[in-house]
């Protein structure tokens, strides 16, 4: 299920006010940021790596919902969009770190977003069918 525009603004929005208290603080050595959703109330918590709350927002979309796939898919779509926006650029934080979906026993579910200087992560949407597009152009060289 999509997210209502203004749900969207909510999940930004907490996002931004945890990102803002890394942006002035002294560097810190965090290597996840961990994604909790509670499926029976709707409220996504971020941590960081000692289990401290960074951030919380209510999810009404998510209420009553198990479905890790949706989570995985909206959230790595606004991180991507966030990150686009710059909006991790300034982050007083040693990279490379990472923000991971999690179940509630804090296990690391799915890497929704790794920033990282030097390392580039691709995902399967990025490589689907290149398999198939690199054995047409390989075909296509070897007959010319």
């Amino acid at each position: 299920m999509p997210l209502s525009t203004q749900t969207q603004e909510s999940l930004k929005n907490a996002i931004e006010k945890m990102v803002k208290n890394f942006v002035t603080a002294e560097e810190t050595t965090i290597t996840d940021f961990h994604l909790l959703v509670n499926g029976e109330t709707g409220t996504l918590s971020i941590y960081d790596d000692e289990d401290n709350t960074l951030a919380s927002v209510h999810i009404k979309e998510w209420e009553n919902s198990h479905d890790e796939k949706q989570f995985e898919k909206v959230l790595r779509k606004e991180l991507a969009k966030m990150q686009e926006a710059g909006i991790f650029d300034n982050l007083n934080i040693l990279k490379p770190y990472s923000f991971v979906l999690v179940d509630e026993e804090k296990e690391a579910i799915v890497d929704l977003l790794y920033i990282d200087d030097d390392t580039l992560i691709l995902s399967e949407d990025l490589l689907s069918g290149f398999d198939e597009e690199m054995n047409d152009f390989l075909k296509h060289l070897l007959e010319d």
